[in-house]
């Protein structure tokens, strides 16, 4: 047994002895062909210029584009109702009639305004309050954006809320975090948006301040004691935006009783 142990270790010998001399052997013979020229090259020769290529714009992620600056980027979401089925009931004299009112259920009730086929508000009123969120650094803060009829009536009795543009995704009230008591510089900010001059008029608002309005849009300053109702019932001076003319169906943006009644209820 012990012999067949050696002849076997003096086999693996001789085999691993042989391979080590053929690797020694292929490397002189390569060593030996190895040879070394220098690069020539010819007195005309002409090299490519090396280009330079300007960095690119890498295009945002996704989760970028949620984003301005540090704020998140105001999107149709900002405008759902704010309606409540927790509200307590409110008192509407009608005549000679008592009428107790009940609030929606906001958005576990209801959807946005259907336009199209999909939820809609006015793009320019999202534009505008990026803009201001881009150009102030802060946070806009939608008191009010879309209401459905029910939260409407609930929100605003009056006579003339019941043709509120709010009701078809078309205005919307705000103020700015840490510009609460500076308005003026709010309104700066989106006058900025325009580069057209803004016209005045008293005759579009019962605001004291006159309302600064174009074409598209109508921009009004409610102070302390003005223009309260349910959904602005803060201490703060607010803004609010109408949208006056659609720029994509070239016509004005009015007030319709089947676009206030087109979403959809849960």
């Amino acid at each position: 047994m012990k012999r067949m142990i050696y002849l076997l270790f003096f086999i693996l010998s001789v085999l691993v002895g042989c391979s080590g001399l053929e690797k020694s052997e292929r490397k002189k013979i390569r060593e030996r062909n190895l040879t070394f020229r220098p690069i020539q090259r010819q007195s005309d020769e002409i090299l490519f210029p090396q280009t330079t290529h300007p960095p690119k714009k890498r295009t945002p992620y996704p989760w970028e584009r949620k984003k301005i600056g540090s704020q998140l980027r105001i999107t149709k979401e900002f405008f759902r109702c704010q309606g409540g089925i927790l509200n307590p009931p409110i008192q509407i004299h009608r005549q000679t009639d008592l009428i107790y009112h009940l609030d929606c259920g906001g958005i576990e009730t209801h959807t946005l305004p259907i336009k199209n086929g999909k939820e809609f508000i006015y793009p320019i009123l999202i534009d505008l309050l990026n803009h201001v969120q881009e150009a102030t650094g802060k946070k806009v803060v939608v008191t009010c954006g879309h209401r459905c009829p029910n939260h409407n009536l609930y929100a605003d009795p009056s006579k003339a809320g019941r043709t509120s543009k709010h009701l078809i995704g078309a205005e919307v009230d705000f103020y700015v975090e840490g510009l609460e008591h500076a308005p003026q510089i709010v309104i700066d900010t989106l006058l900025s948006y325009y580069k057209e001059s803004l016209r005045r008029s008293e005759t579009l608002s019962t605001s004291a301040t006159p309302s600064w309005y174009n074409k598209e849009v109508a921009i009004t300053l409610y102070h302390e004691t003005e223009g309260r109702d349910f959904d602005n019932s803060h201490s703060y001076p607010y803004i609010s935006i109408q949208v006056r003319y659609d720029k994509d169906n070239r016509r004005p943006v009015q007030y319709n009783w089947h676009q206030a009644h087109n979403f959809i209820k849960h």
